[in-house]
């Protein structure tokens, strides 16, 4: 359980620095590629978080 939990911190980290990183891009293509990141990332956290609940 300590791995799974390690690994949330890890995706909500890199989901923290892709916030910052869409603050300051001005470029579209490099907004949609650090949003869609976003996303994907969320889409796991989210993920494990429903399995752990369970």
């Amino acid at each position: 359980m300590d791995n799974k939990n390690a690994a949330m911190a890890r995706l909500q980290q890199s989901i923290d620095a892709i916030n910052k990183r869409l603050a300051i891009d001005s470029n579209d293509l490099d907004y949609e590629t650090h949003l869609r990141q976003k996303r994907q990332l969320q889409q796991i956290l989210d993920r494990m978080k429903a399995g752990e609940q369970k």
